[in-house]
């Protein structure tokens, strides 16, 4: 199976998702919210693309899986965002699905990188075996360095700390792609 149209979309999710989170520098609570929206729908667009790939390998199926389920919690804690209003046990919900998201879009993202790496040898991608791991790596260092920098520095250092974390995953991501549109599109070149 081709994935290179399915590793676009996912590459594509995930950019837009990195510029929306640019929007944690506004204050205005709508803004937040279509924010949240379309960042949600940028994982319905991963999750799917995981659907279709997830017989790849048995990590892409534990990736899709579990990105499913961080999109489902994610969603539920967007609900309770809406209908939270003052309740003090609704906002604890909200935080605990916020977390709960976080670890299984974490592990999701893990399977993923991983299940990715494990094709390299087999099919024979021009792509250096583990770098693509950086794409896990990369984001959590940008955000634990700008969680840092939450109390003692500006906004926008953390903010632009935790952008630059995923662009690097998101680069890297496009260098692999490239290695698999080139090994998909003529086979017999290596």
């Amino acid at each position: 199976m081709k994935i290179y149209p399915l590793l676009l979309r996912i590459w594509a999710a995930l950019l837009v998702s990195a510029l929306l989170s640019l929007t944690a520098l506004s204050t205005n609570y709508m803004l937040l919210m279509a924010a949240n929206i379309a960042n949600l729908l940028c994982y319905g667009v991963i999750v799917h693309a995981l659907y279709r790939m997830a017989d790849e390998s048995a990590r892409l199926l534990r990736a899709f899986r579990t990105q499913f389920a961080a999109l489902v919690l994610v969603a539920l804690a967007l609900v309770c965002t809406l209908l939270a209003g003052d309740s003090l046990t609704l906002l604890n919900f909200l935080s605990l699905l916020t977390v709960a998201g976080g670890i299984a879009s974490l592990l999701g993202d893990y399977f993923l990188y991983w299940g990715l790496d494990e094709r390299i040898l087999p099919c024979g991608y021009a792509f250096p075996a583990r770098r693509i791991r950086w794409c896990l790596y990369a984001p959590v260092l940008g955000s634990f360095i700008g969680s840092l920098f939450v109390l003692t520095g500006p906004l926008v250092l953390t903010v632009a700390l935790q952008t630059a974390g995923q662009l690097v995953g998101v680069w890297l991501l496009w260098q692999y792609m490239q290695a698999v549109r080139a090994r998909e599109d003529d086979p017999l070149a290596y």
